[in-house]
Formats: structure tokens, C-alpha cells, sequence
């Protein structure tokens, strides 16, 4: 999110990701640090970018999940 490089940056302009970004954190840090927590959010917010039509590139390998 930080500097909107990476596997999701060309969502984000097509799904701003700051909601998301802020249920990660509070759902990551009442989950104790979970990662498949985070695996959630990640794959929920790719669904949304691909649903409207912005490329997502493999998320999956640099995030752990």
C-alpha cells in the first residue's frame, strides 16, 4: 500500500484499497498476527480487482499465501 507497487497496482486505481487496508489491519491484529487472515483479505481484494477488470499479477508468492 505503501508506495502502490506490486502484484496490485494496477487496481488501484479501479478499487481504492484503503477499506480494505484498514479490515486487514484490525482483523490481522485481533487474529494475532493470523496469516490466513491476511490470505483472506489479499484474495478478496484480487476478486475485486479482477471482477473490474484490472490485472493482478501473483500476490500469492511475495505474501506468503
Amino acid at each position: 500500500k505503501k508506495t502502490f507497487q506490486g502484484p496490485f497496482k494496477a487496481c488501484h486505481e479501479v478499487v481504492k484499497p484503503g477499506d480494505f487496508y484498514r479490515n486487514c489491519l484490525y482483523d490481522v491484529c485481533i487474529g494475532d498476527g493470523a496469516r490466513r487472515i491476511l490470505c483472506q483479505v489479499l484474495e478478496a481484494y484480487a476478486a475485486t480487482c479482477k471482477k473490474q477488470g484490472a490485472v493482478v499479477h501473483d500476490w500469492r508468492t511475495p505474501s506468503g499465501c
